[in-house]
């Protein structure tokens, strides 16, 4: 495929990518990394992906600013930062498809129980106990380490949650801006980012960045309960991709 073919195809992923995260809350990562191998190989894409998720993220922390739980962000970023380095040694050392097949039926644990669940009438906001978050949290911090999709775990938590929809947003944005910093950081310090992949980079950040924006406004029409769904649905559907499916390579 020729560099141009190239670029028209990473912008195209990052505008989709980026609608899909903005619209439900997360997703970025899984969209991006189930069709970027397609086109540039699997190790250069988690790369790209991983450093042109910060820019993104910070556009969507940003649109969703207000609304964050603060105590459970906190417990679930310090689990992400024990393990990120962890999945960071996995993603060097191990098969791709094997941790994509595991990532996809851990997942779909986490989501069966709350589809299960009947609809309640609002509550009172609510904190799961301090060792579900940080496990959530270090699960995320291990997948965005070993497979660039940090995601569905801390989503699945905080779906659980009894928050409104712009408080799970919030929640979920600014925990995965948080790690994605974090991870970009340690790519830096393992001599995993050069310049050979910067118009990948770019390409990927400003189109992402484009996709956020639109998908806050595709969101306003969605109700809150509709949201949530949309999100267990989306986790599922994912999940049996990944578990069925393994790494695109």
């Amino acid at each position: 495929m020729e560099i141009s073919s190239i670029l028209i195809c990473v912008m195209l992923i990052s505008l989709i990518a980026g609608v899909i995260h903005s619209a439900i809350g997360f997703g970025f990562g899984i969209v991006a990394i189930t069709f970027l191998p397609l086109i540039i190989d699997a190790k250069t894409s988690h790369i790209i992906l991983s450093v042109s998720s910060v820019p993104m993220l910070v556009v969507a922390a940003w649109t969703y600013r207000h609304g964050a739980q603060r105590p459970p962000l906190f417990i679930a970023i310090v689990g992400a930062c024990i393990s990120t380095p962890l999945g960071l040694f996995f993603f060097e050392a191990l098969s791709l498809d094997l941790l994509v097949r595991l990532t996809g039926a851990g997942v779909l644990l986490m989501v069966i129980p709350s589809l299960r669940e009947k609809a309640e009438a609002p509550k009172k906001d609510q904190v799961k106990p301090f060792a579900k978050c940080f496990a959530a949290g270090l699960i995320s911090g291990f997948l965005a380490g070993a497979v660039s999709i940090a995601g569905p775990p801390i989503a699945a938590f905080a779906i659980r949650q009894n928050w409104r929809t712009d408080q799970y947003k919030a929640f979920v944005t600014q925990f995965l801006l948080v790690i994605a910093i974090f991870k970009a950081v340690l790519l830096g310090l393992r001599n995993h980012i050069n310049t050979e992949i910067g118009l990948e980079i770019l390409a990927t950040s400003v189109f992402s960045m484009i996709g956020v924006i639109l998908g806050e406004r595709i969101s306003r029409k969605i109700e809150a309960e509709k949201s949530k769904k949309l999100v267990a649905l989306a986790l599922l559907s994912i999940a049996l991709i990944m578990l069925l499916q393994g790494s695109a390579t």
